[in-house]
């Protein structure tokens, strides 16, 4: 019980201190103004309305999760670090254990405050365009989609910021750190992709074993973040299958784990000093 309030409590305040990053709100305010934008844009398309409309507002939601991996996270782990902010804490009785889980706690929860806003800031701005277009276009629409894309989006932001927290257990360079999460996150929306070009086996584009072997490798290494891509569905209007859900579920949980097991065993081993 101690252990789960020292996590929660190293996570309110992680939180916290992402909160006041003033950054957070003006990419917010700018994701909201942009999907204000997107209706009058949809205007221009009037075969797909509901399509552009969502394609734009549900990528302003996914960029706007990656605000916390990218800058709110690596800043205030390395910045614990530099300031020494690190010895205060780890003076208490917290183990290195507990501060890893701590901070991604805290990170997950600001991670889900700033989608879960974007989420429903999309659904007003669905809601408000059907006032303003004719109801047909939008006899396709389906908010359960429409949800269950930004939930699976939200899954692989947090996927994201487990490796982001090894990489910054790993190095003592947040630079290094900014570049590392940066090659995990492109790695795991290509590789899929690079995986189904290969198999095609395109007569005069051969691909030479060892970078098959080498493809295949970063599939079981990096996560496979383009998996947890439902916006075209959404977009269509298309039911997103439940047991596809599940398994995304089970497959994300048990990559944060395994991720924040290596932060953990790195962390406790670090040198400090």
């Amino acid at each position: 019980m101690n252990a789960l309030k020292t996590i929660w409590a190293i996570g309110l305040i992680s939180f916290q201190e992402g909160l006041r990053r003033r950054i957070i709100y003006g990419v917010v305010l700018a994701s909201l103004l942009f999907m204000s934008f997107a209706v009058l844009i949809s205007g221009l398309f009037m075969r797909d309305i509901v399509k552009i409309m969502l394609d734009l507002s549900l990528s302003a939601v996914s960029v706007s999760g990656l605000l916390v991996p990218f800058i709110v996270g690596i800043t205030l782990l390395s910045g614990d670090m530099e300031q020494r902010t690190i010895y205060t804490i780890l003076a208490q009785p917290v183990s290195r254990a507990h501060y890893i889980l701590g901070k991604y706690l805290g990170f997950a929860m600001l991670t889900s405050l700033i989608m879960g806003i974007l989420t429903g800031a999309t659904i007003v701005t669905v809601w408000g365009s059907s006032h303003l277009y004719a109801e047909h276009f939008f006899t396709s629409l389906s908010f359960s989609a429409i949800f269950l894309s930004s939930l699976m989006s939200l899954l692989a932001v947090l996927v994201l910021n487990s490796a982001m927290i090894l990489w910054c257990c790993v190095t003592t360079s947040s630079f290094l750190a900014t570049l590392l999460t940066l090659a995990t996150y492109l790695i795991g929306q290509t590789v899929e992709d690079i995986i189904r070009f290969i198999s095609l086996h395109i007569a005069g584009a051969e691909v030479s074993g060892l970078v098959q072997k080498t493809v295949q490798v970063a599939l079981y290494l990096f996560p496979n973040l383009a998996a947890f891509d439902f916006k075209q569905q959404a977009a269509y209007g298309l039911p997103i299958p439940l047991h596809e859900v599940i398994l995304l579920g089970i497959y994300g949980a048990a990559y944060i784990t395994v991720m924040l097991l290596l932060a953990i065993v790195i962390f406790n081993k670090r040198d400090l000093a």
